[in-house]
């Protein structure tokens, strides 16, 4: 018995450790099976952890509240005080002067705005497409009972899309936008209301959850959620602490976005992205915040930022109404579609008659297609016929800008230090930009000094194209340095690798890059916390900017940090340059543009190039023929000249120094995106990055380069080009170095102007000799607010030099012969 007994229970504890490993393993098992299927969820339905749990926790009915705040993260801004208090009545988005207003009082100011339309010769886009908001826009321009009808049977079928960090944003803020304009209706009654408020609320939520976790992006989707987010909340009374809660957490990310808008004033993924994806979200947040909100602080501050971002539109525009793109661009940079309506908003929320002749000039250039067809329900809304135009003139004209505006501008001081130079607003204008800030957002670009100068048609382009995401193009050629008409400094096996992506290894001999395929900037305070540490996104400083009227427009930048140095290389160690800095000179009298380039290398046998970007093949005499063909290849010429065509436009550019300096022409069908890869030029076996190239119509797609380089490796280089652009000829009058004897300055004559970069320094001297009649001497560089003393052989006088550097002096009291300026 016993031993049967015994024999029995070892059976079944036999029997019982397989149970047990079985539960185990099933558990094992289920455990997995979980976590890949949550892993699947995750990806298919593009959810974050937090917002999968979260959709569980609602799919499963549990109602515990600490099992929402496990789930949820926790509340951003906890210290916010709300700004301001919500206005009573509806609506609070738009027309907050028909607050509480009667069904005939709305119609009549409608009505008057039609006849505004009339008397003004303004002809309106009209269309009442475009679901829950189109019906509730066209209720309330036109009213109409059964149109109010549709509006309400609209909103009570809405159906919620979660947000998520990946490019659905979620859709609450649409209802929320109807429910602000449909309050009013006499049909949306007490239960339908209550209805869509709890749709509104929870899209609310979601929508924080996103913003207070750390997956979404400044300068990028996070700018599109707290939009979105604000819209919902300002619609909705505080009568709970819950949604008062949530309510000032929208406030406060809010604010937080229009503090990295008021950063850049222009958008750093580019133009396209900024109006298909942020801009009318993002200033219709900004109306609702001027318009629901009483008392509030930041409403001054906000409507500042934005007519400073309404003028990055005017200024971005160039003379063949296209816009000049900045960074991941693509086709809207035509003006169609988009621009209009977010102009026609930011006109009601600044009053500013320059932005009034920008929507005129839009409605004359496109017609309808300035509004997409299904957002033309908004333009009885939108566009304000009551602030005054700067003058009715015929066809698509932005000459009235003239007496309005200053003919340079810049955007985003000390952050994305954005500048544009004109002319003048005509057709036949010259345009150029330049940009020499740091980085903020993965569609950015590494473009600190780059230019582009626009006349009669793109003479110095930005090559490259928004190709696939990821593609070869875009990676290894578009995003970079080689494909802006910047500075190159080579180094032989230089280690590009800002993630996995980047294999193998391509050394273009740029600046460093630092977030090329994703971001995750939660606020402009995280932002600065990674300039100069962290992701180290400091990119290019600025030292001056000034635009003296019809005389000059000056502006430097160090963009030193943009490269790899010795204090932080990315790439190595030791870094590869100690110093670049780049300055523009435009003389408005000339139609001239001066670039002046001081380059210091770590090693003297580290290649430097100057870059200038073109979509013909430039005339550059006396070219060699190196690697492939005349047509098709890279040549070099020891020539100083080169001369680049394009429609009507002509540009010719000057090489005075390096004195020692070749030109090589880098294009054709299979080297347009020429890189060297291994960072060595000393054997032309680089790749051509095409796989990718997305060669569309609204690309300026470079077929061409020059590259500029000094003949003998040297620690310290100056480049000083002279571009003088034309129509329809090549201008002739020549340009001549200017003697200064032995000096690190540089200088150069015209045939009615001197010109000097002295060396930055806090005292010095040069001594300079010219002949013939010269009108003006600029000295860009100096010391801001020097005394710069001149002493000819009949006159001496003294200026004071501006705070941007620049002294201007005329020599007609001068005789022709040697000059001493001293400082």
């Amino acid at each position: 018995m016993p031993g049967k007994y015994r024999r029995r229970r070892t059976h079944r504890s036999h029997h019982l450790r397989r149970l047990l490993m079985l539960l185990v393993i099933g558990g094992v098992f289920s455990s997995v099976a979980v976590l890949v299927g949550g892993m699947y969820a995750l990806h298919h339905f593009d959810l974050t952890p937090r917002q999968f749990v979260v959709a569980v926790v609602e799919k499963s009915g549990i109602g515990s509240s600490w099992i929402h705040e496990l789930a949820t993260p926790a509340a951003a801004f906890s210290r916010h005080r709300f700004d301001g208090y919500l206005r009573e009545d509806h609506p609070r988005i738009l027309f907050p002067e028909l607050a509480g207003k009667s069904t005939a009082e709305r119609l009549a100011v409608m009505q008057k705005r039609r006849q505004a339309y009339l008397e003004k010769k303004l002809v309106p886009v009209d269309g009442c497409s475009g679901g829950v908001m189109g019906l509730a826009a066209c209720w309330f321009s036109k009213g109409g009972q059964s149109m109010g009808q549709a509006a309400v049977d609209a909103m009570a079928a809405f159906k919620l899309n979660k947000p998520n960090a990946s490019g659905e944003y979620g859709n609450g803020w649409k209802l929320a936008f109807a429910y602000d304009l449909m309050h009013g209706y006499s049909g949306f009654g007490d239960d339908a209301k209550a209805l869509v408020r709890e749709k509104i609320q929870q899209a609310l939520r979601d929508t924080l959850v996103l913003l207070n976790g750390d997956s979404a992006s400044l300068w990028h989707g996070r700018t599109t959620l707290a939009a979105h987010a604000w819209l919902c909340a300002v619609v909705l009374n505080p009568d709970t602490h819950e949604l008062q809660g949530l309510i000032n957490q929208a406030q406060a990310h809010f604010l937080s976005t229009m503090r990295a808008l008021e950063l850049t004033e222009a958008w750093p993924e580019g133009y396209s992205y900024w109006i298909n994806n942020r801009a009318f979200p993002l200033v219709l947040a900004g109306a609702a915040y001027l318009n629901g909100l009483q008392e509030a602080k930041r409403a001054e501050g906000i409507r500042a930022a934005f007519r400073r971002t309404g003028l990055w539109h005017l200024y971005a525009t160039r003379p063949d109404n296209r816009v000049e793109g900045l960074g991941d661009e693509g086709p809207r940079v035509d003006l169609k579609d988009e621009t209009r309506r977010v102009i026609d908003l930011l006109v009601s929320i600044t009053r500013d008659p320059a932005l009034v002749r920008y929507s005129r000039f839009l409605g004359e250039l496109h017609g309808d297609e300035s509004y997409f067809q299904g957002y033309r329900w908004g333009f009885y809304l939108f566009n304000d016929p009551s602030v005054p135009d700067l003058g009715h003139i015929n066809g698509a004209q932005l000459s009235p800008l003239d007496e309005y505006l200053p003919r340079a501008e810049l955007f985003g001081r000390r952050a994305l230090n954005l500048a544009y130079i004109r002319s003048g607003w005509s057709q036949d204008d010259t345009f150029i930009s330049f940009r020499a800030g740091d980085n903020f957002t993965h569609h950015g670009h590494y473009d600190a000094g780059h230019f582009t100068l626009f006349k009669g048609a793109p003479l110095a382009i930005t090559s490259g194209t928004y190709a696939p995401f990821r593609s070869e193009h875009r990676k290894n050629y578009a995003i970079r340095t080689v494909a802006k008409n910047s500075l190159l400094i080579l180094r032989p096996g230089e280690k590009v690798h800002p993630n996995n992506l980047f294999e193998p290894n391509v050394s273009d001999g740029g600046q460093r890059i630092t977030m090329p395929t994703g971001s995750a900037i939660t606020s402009p305070g995280h932002w600065a916390e990674n300039r100069g540490a962290g992701k180290h996104l400091e990119g290019g400083k600025l030292l001056s900017f000034h635009n003296e009227k019809d005389q000059y427009a000056y502006v430097a930048a160090d963009l030193t940090r943009a490269y790899n140095t010795p204090q932080f290389d990315s790439g190595g160690s030791g870094g590869k340059v100690q110093k670049v800095v780049r300055e523009l000179l435009y003389l408005y009298p000339e139609d001239r543009l001066f670039i002046h380039d001081y380059v210091v290398s770590t090693q003297a046998d580290y290649q430097k190039k100057w870059l200038l970007h073109t979509v013909s093949r430039p005339q550059v005499e006396g070219l060699q023929l190196l690697k492939g063909a005349v047509n098709n290849g890279i040549l070099e010429s020891k020539a100083a000249v080169a001369r680049v065509e394009n429609g009507r436009g002509r540009l010719r550019l000057d090489r005075i120094y390096p004195e020692d300096a070749v030109i090589r022409l880098v294009g054709g069908k299979d080297y347009r995106f020429y890189v060297e890869a291994d960072g060595d030029d000393s054997e032309l076996d680089g790749k051509n990055m095409e796989a990718g190239a997305n060669l569309k119509p609204w690309f300026d797609t470079g077929a061409w380069r020059i590259e500029v380089q000094p003949k003998e490796g040297r620690l310290e280089d100056h480049f000083l080009h002279i571009l003088s652009p034309g129509l329809d000829e090549y201008r002739q009058d020549s340009v001549q170095p200017l003697t200064l004897g032995d000096t690190a300055s540089r200088g150069v004559m015209t045939s009615d102007s001197l010109v000097i970069f002295p060396n930055r320094q806090m005292q010095g001297q040069i001594n300079l000799d010219y002949s013939g009649k010269r009108k003006q001497l600029y000295v860009a560089g100096l010391p801001s607010m020097a005394a710069l003393k001149i002493r000819g052989a009949s006159n001496t006088t003294s200026v004071i030099v501006n705070d941007a550097g620049v002294a201007q002096i005329d020599l007609s009291q001068f005789q022709p012969g040697v000059l001493e300026l001293a400082w």
